[in-house]
């Protein structure tokens, strides 16, 4: 007969490092021990588990009671002892409190325990670091916060699109005052009559082509579909920093653009729900806001406050900025308080790869 694998783990706001450990080992059935104030985060864990067929139980614990804690943990021995189990404890989460208390009582019953961070373990019974071999699905990750996606887009290299991108940079780059009095007017009144002239400067729209021109001069064209947005909305730099952002992480790595969240309780309506750049890392989620102009302190806590809602912690947010000169030490300030590192591609955008790197190795400090 086979032996029976059962894992005890402890839980905490943080559900990852406990499914992890589930996914990775695979266990006949899971216990829970968590507190009143974690239960949500429990009912997120057992979904989860049973959609990959493990059985998950909820068990509840004192969070300031070493004592409580190995009497939960001594239950569930003492509801298997008939058969042959091979225990398991996950002391990654929980209060410190609780994984003293569990420790105990794994040593006591011979039990072996695990400690794991994003990409590894440590295996107790012999105090070697391991390799997570199974990774987490983007909705899996995103489920486990109690969250849904509402809509998405998963990236694909678009030829026409990355022209008009750039075309926009250019015009851009050579016509910055021109672009100027564009955005200006676009922003103050969210509209652009057709057509549209300020001085010597004309933009309307042909059919399906945008055009600017500027004293009789055509400065600017384009017969791509979304040339206005891409022009006037900042499409063109979410644009050049997906392909990038794409590239980098590479074939295996899920990407997504244009992610909106479905709010819940947790996340009132008016709350910023959407992302630009959404990219799977490896059991953790990147999270990319992309800025082609100014921000503020605001914009940088409401990533922040997206990535820990849907991605949880062990993620990370990142905006990356065309203009380095909005960057101040306000914003550098806010940034590293909020978890969100703020990057500046240089014009061929090359040194990204080096800036995201980087990012993603903090995971692992």
């Amino acid at each position: 007969m086979q032996m029976k694998k059962i894992q005890i783990a402890l839980v905490s706001k943080e559900t990852l490092p406990v499914f992890y450990m589930i996914n990775e080992l695979r266990p006949d059935e899971v216990y829970l021990v968590g507190t009143k104030e974690t239960q949500n985060e429990m009912h997120y864990i057992k979904a989860v588990a049973k959609s990959i067929g493990v059985v998950c139980h909820e068990l509840t614990t004192q969070p300031d009671s070493m004592q409580d804690c190995m009497r939960v943990c001594d239950s569930v021995h003492a509801r298997n002892v008939e058969g042959d189990c091979e225990y398991c404890y996950n002391l990654t989460c929980g209060t410190k409190l609780m994984a003293f208390g569990a420790l105990i009582c794994a040593q006591s019953h011979k039990a072996n325990a695990v400690y794991t961070d994003v990409s590894s373990y440590t295996d107790f019974s012999d105090f070697e670091r391991h390799d997570i071999t199974k990774l987490l699905s983007t909705d899996t990750m995103i489920a486990l916060q109690g969250q849904k996606v509402k809509a998405k887009e998963i990236y694909h290299y678009d030829a026409e699109r990355t022209e008009c991108a750039n075309e926009v940079r250019n015009f851009i780059e050579n016509h910055p005052k021109e672009y100027k009095v564009l955005m200006t007017n676009y922003i103050d009144y969210k509209y652009l009559p057709n057509p549209f002239r300020v001085g010597k400067l004309l933009y309307y729209r042909d059919g399906g082509r945008l055009v600017v021109e500027y004293d009789d001069v055509e400065v600017f064209s384009s017969d791509y579909k979304d040339a206005f947005k891409m022009l006037l909305e900042g499409r063109w730099w979410e644009t050049l920093v997906a392909n990038v952002v794409a590239k980098w992480a590479g074939e295996d790595r899920e990407v997504w653009t244009n992610v909106r969240f479905e709010p819940n309780a947790k996340t009132q309506r008016n709350d910023k729900n959407e992302i630009d750049v959404l990219v799977n890392i490896g059991n953790a989620l990147l999270f990319v806001e992309c800025k082609s102009g100014s921000f503020t302190q605001d914009n940088i806590y409401k990533l922040s406050s997206v990535f820990k809602t849907y991605g949880s912690y062990k993620s990370r947010g990142v905006i990356v900025s065309y203009r380095s000169n909005v960057i101040k030490p306000d914003l550098e300030e806010k940034a590293k308080e909020e978890r969100v590192s703020l990057l500046v591609p240089n014009r061929s955008m090359a040194d990204l790869f080096v800036k995201l790197d980087k990012v993603v190795n903090t995971l692992k400090s």
